[in-house]
C-alpha cells in the first residue's frame, strides 16, 4: 500500500473519531455547529481518501466527490443504497457550506447524528479493506 493512501486512511479515521466524540456530547447549538464543522472535514477526507484509493488500486481518476462515490460503487463493494446516500450527503454538505440557515443546520445535524456518521464508518471500513 502506498504511503499516501496509508496517511489518508489514518487521517480519515482520526476525523471520524473526532466526529463521533462530538456526537457523544449533550446537544446545544455550539455542539451542533462543532459537529457540522467536523462533518465537513470528515467529508473532505472520505472523498479524498477514496480518490487516492481509486487511483492507486484501480487506476481510476475521479475529480469530484460524486465521481469518487460513483467509482467506489463501480470498483468497491458498496451498495446502491449507500451510493445514493453518499450523493445525498454530498448535496447536504454543499448546501451547508453555501447556506447558513438555522433550519438547514438543524436538519444536517439530524442527518449526521443519524445515518451519515454510520455511513462514513461503513465507507471507512470498505476503503481500509480495499486498500489491502
Amino acid at each position: 500500500m502506498d504511503q499516501t493512501l496509508i496517511l489518508k486512511i489514518q487521517e480519515f479515521k482520526k476525523t471520524l473519531t473526532t466526529l463521533q466524540e462530538a456526537l457523544s456530547l449533550e446537544y446545544n447549538k455550539v455542539v451542533r455547529d462543532s459537529i457540522i464543522k467536523r462533518f465537513e472535514y470528515t467529508f473532505e477526507l472520505v472523498w479524498k481518501t477514496a480518490k487516492v484509493l481509486l487511483q492507486e488500486k484501480f487506476g481510476v481518476d475521479a475529480a469530484s466527490p460524486k465521481d469518487c462515490f460513483r467509482e467506489l460503487r463501480n470498483n468497491v463493494t458498496i451498495s446502491d443504497d449507500d451510493a445514493v446516500a453518499l450523493m445525498e450527503m454530498t448535496d447536504d454538505r454543499n448546501e451547508i457550506i453555501h447556506t447558513h440557515k438555522e433550519t438547514v443546520a438543524d436538519e444536517l445535524y439530524k442527518a449526521i447524528a443519524g445515518r451519515y456518521t454510520e455511513l462514513l464508518q461503513k465507507v471507512y471500513v470498505m476503503i481500509e479493506k480495499a486498500a489491502r
